[in-house]
């Protein structure tokens, strides 16, 4: 299985994630799972690409630079790069769980499921935070397709990506729609929502802004009602 972190002036955040990757993908190798990590970094110019070289040498991950802009774009190289049967997406600012990874194997290939979601949790604490991301558990339980949707941690096997994706690399948000969107449309039975496997992100998209919550809340229902929304997305924090 193959995962893969885009990356733009991630250094402040990078570390840990790289390192609760790491120990996902130990623990898999326990178990007999090779997992390969791949980071694209996004034309950063925080000191991430070295810290990457960094990681490269002493770990088994492999760094990417692209220097096309663009989370949707740096998910597709990854995607280029990958070799696993499985792609496993993650943010650079969430936590995978130490049993992430051979629970998304065992769900593709235990269960057959093409596609899925983890639960999300606040990595950073706070009671708005908490409410935000409770609210959106409630939000993704629901029978409608964009609401299966959240590429923080999103997986899908490399057959549904080729016939679905890629990620659409003219919007800023909702990227990941045509791949967890469309499995659930076309094969719901194939998709999954698994609440009990909780990563951990960060809230600062709505923390570093005036009026962060709410701005963002009205930001992702004006994309879910015109794509103008998921194109005109000014915000400078992702």
């Amino acid at each position: 299985m193959s995962v893969i972190i885009p990356a733009r002036n991630e250094v402040r955040w990078l570390t840990a994630t790289l390192e609760a990757t790491l120990a996902a993908a130990e623990n898999a190798g326990k178990q007999e799972i090779s997992a390969e990590i791949i980071v694209v970094d996004n034309s950063s110019t925080d000191g991430t690409w070295e810290l990457l070289e960094q990681f490269a040498r002493q770990h088994d991950v492999h760094a990417v630079r692209l220097s096309e802009l663009g989370a949707a774009r740096a998910r597709n190289r990854g995607r280029f790069e990958a070799r696993g049967r499985v792609l496993v997406f993650v943010d650079a600012d969430t936590h995978l769980p130490a049993d992430g990874l051979t629970r998304i194997l065992d769900w593709c290939d235990g269960c057959g499921k093409a596609a899925g979601i983890t639960r999300l949790a606040g990595l950073d604490g706070g009671w708005r935070a908490g409410l935000w991301w409770r609210f959106w558990e409630q939000v993704r339980r629901l029978p409608l397709r964009y609401a299966k949707a959240m590429p923080a941690v999103m997986f899908c096997t490399t057959k549904a990506f080729d016939e679905f994706g890629p990620f659409d690399e003219e919007v800023a948000i909702g990227e990941e729609w045509p791949i967890l969107a469309s499995v659930y449309h076309h094969r719901p039975r194939q998709f999954v929502y698994d609440r009990s496997l909780t990563a951990l992100t960060s809230s600062r998209r709505m923390e570093q802004q005036s009026l962060g919550y709410l701005r963002t809340l009205l930001k992702y229902a004006w994309a879910i009602v015109h794509k103008s929304g998921r194109i005109h997305y000014t915000d400078q924090i992702r």
